[in-house]
């Protein structure tokens, strides 16, 4: 991981994962019966630990995040076929049969899937690593070169191999 020196932006090296795909999972408590009514649930503590479990299944890093709606899983998965076999296990169909019998009742649930086509992230100097830095390798960078373009080929090339 590199240091946050002055002359440190770095590029996580998204081509190493060239099925990537990025998923978000949120909950929006519409009231405050529904926050309630989620927090019974135990799905939350639940979730956490079959999340740790799902690295073996292919998911790179999850990232709880929260909206002013309530809380978004962000997740990085190695390919949209790994996200689709874990979320066919359970305990995910318990929740999803959880979430669409409670809808209507406080409580609200969303998802947004991506396929990436091409990707990169680039972190300038000063800048922690998030997202993608956290797994994969990462190069260091000469910011404001202008290479983005270069980086988004080299991962749709890689993509391109890996069909």
């Amino acid at each position: 991981m590199p240091d946050s020196s002055p002359d440190g932006a770095y590029i996580a090296n998204l081509w190493e994962h060239p099925n990537l795909c990025v998923a978000c999972f949120g909950i929006q408590f519409l009231n405050e019966d529904g926050k309630h009514l989620y927090a019974k649930s135990g799905i939350d503590q639940e979730m956490v630990e079959a999340l740790e479990r799902a690295h073996d299944d292919g998911l790179l890093l999850n990232r709880p995040l929260m909206s002013p709606e309530g809380p978004v899983l962000m997740q990085y998965w190695r390919s949209y076929e790994a996200l689709d076999r874990w979320a066919r296990k359970q305990p995910h169909p318990r929740w999803w049969r959880w979430l669409m019998e409670h809808t209507g009742q406080g409580v609200g649930f969303y998802h947004e899937i991506y396929q990436v086509n091409a990707a990169e992230a680039i972190y300038e100097r000063g800048t922690h690593p998030v997202g993608p830095a956290l797994f994969t390798s990462v190069q260091r960078v000469k910011g404001g070169e202008g290479r983005s373009r270069e980086r988004q080929r080299r991962f749709t090339e890689a993509r391109q191999k890996s069909e």
